[in-house]
C-alpha cells in the first residue's frame, strides 16, 4: 500500500482529493496537512510515496510552497495539482522536478490516474506538458533550490530577520543568499526581482480567483 500526504489548499478541493485517493484500495491517505510547516514536520518522520500539493489558494505562492518542500526532501515525488492552464506556469513547476502537474481543469480521471501513476514510482505528465522541460532556461532557473526559497519570500517582501526565522539559518546567511541572486539574476535590487516575478508568472496574480477541480469523467 503507497502512502501518500495530501497538503491541501482550497476546502472544497480537499474533500474531493480526500475521495478520489480512498477510492483506490492500493493507496493509503497517511496525513492530510493545511500547510507547508505541518508537512515539512510530517516529512521528518513519516516517509510517504506521494505528496499531493494543491495549490488552489489563493493567497498561497504554489512555487514557493513547492520549493520548500524540494529542499527538505529533494527526492520527493511532488504531484502538483489545480494550478494554472497557463503553460509558462505549468514548465516552472515542471523545471523544478515536480512529477507531475495537473490544471484546474483536470478531470476525475486524470487526477486518479496522476496519483496512481507517481504512487508507483513513475512520472506523470499531460501530452501537451512533455516538450516543456525542453524550453530554454529562464534567469531564475539559475538558482539553487535554497537561493529560490529565499527569492520566494523576497517577493513577497519579507525582511531579512523573518526569512531567516522561517528557514532556520542565520541572518547573515540570507544576506548572502539575497547576493547571490542579485548577482545570478542581474539585477540591482528585490523591486527588481519583484518586476521580473510579475513578468514570468511567478506570483499569481492579485485578487485572482481561487479554482478547483472538476469531478467529470
Amino acid at each position: 500500500m503507497k502512502n501518500i500526504l495530501l497538503v491541501y489548499g482550497h476546502a472544497l478541493s480537499h474533500c474531493a482529493l480526500r475521495e478520489l485517493v480512498n477510492a483506490d484500495p492500493s493507496l493509503h491517505l497517511a496525513d492530510e496537512v493545511g500547510s507547508v510547516g505541518e508537512a515539512i514536520a510530517n516529512i521528518r518522520k513519516q516517509r510517504y510515496d506521494l505528496v499531493i500539493l494543491d495549490v488552489s489558494a489563493p493567497e498561497k505562492n504554489g512555487l514557493e510552497t513547492f520549493c520548500d518542500l524540494k529542499q527538505r526532501a529533494p527526492e520527493l515525488a511532488i504531484l502538483v495539482i489545480n494550478g494554472s492552464d497557463h503553460m509558462d506556469r505549468m514548465a516552472h513547476f515542471i523545471r523544478l522536478g515536480c512529477a507531475g502537474y495537473l490544471p484546474y481543469t483536470a478531470s476525475s480521471h486524470q487526477v486518479q490516474a496522476a496519483i496512481k501513476t507517481i504512487a508507483h514510482g513513475r512520472p506523470y505528465l499531460l501530452p501537451e506538458q512533455e516538450t516543456l522541460s525542453n524550453r530554454h532556461p529562464m534567469v531564475h532557473e539559475r538558482l539553487s533550490l535554497r537561493e529560490l526559497q529565499v527569492f520566494f519570500k523576497l517577493i513577497k517582501g519579507q525582511a531579512v530577520n523573518a526569512i531567516a526565522l522561517e528557514l532556520a539559518i542565520a541572518p547573515g546567511s540570507v544576506s548572502v543568499f539575497r547576493s547571490k541572486i542579485l548577482k545570478k539574476m542581474e539585477v540591482p535590487n528585490n523591486a527588481a526581482l519583484i518586476h521580473y516575478a510579475l513578468a514570468h508568472q511567478l506570483i499569481p496574480p492579485m485578487g485572482a480567483a481561487s479554482k478547483s477541480i472538476r469531478l467529470t469523467a
